[in-house]
């Protein structure tokens, strides 16, 4: 899988449906038929950046599931 934000493939699994790209540091959660993206502010907190559907990935999330 691919972080949509950077295009590296650095993505770790750090929940059941939450991911982590170490190289530009975003939050990925994935619900049922979209992807939210999140960035890391200078507070701690998460600040939403973008939601895509899934069908806009190069993935379906069936594949995204068996990957991980």
């Amino acid at each position: 899988m691919h972080c949509p934000v950077c295009g590296q493939k650095y993505i770790g699994k750090i929940g059941r449906k939450k991911f982590f790209c170490s190289n530009c540091y975003s939050e990925l959660v994935i619900s049922k038929d979209k992807c939210s993206v999140f960035q890391i502010d200078e507070n701690g907190g998460l600040v939403k950046i973008c939601e895509k559907f899934l069908k806009d990935f190069l993935y379906p999330y069936s594949k995204i599931k068996e990957e991980y």
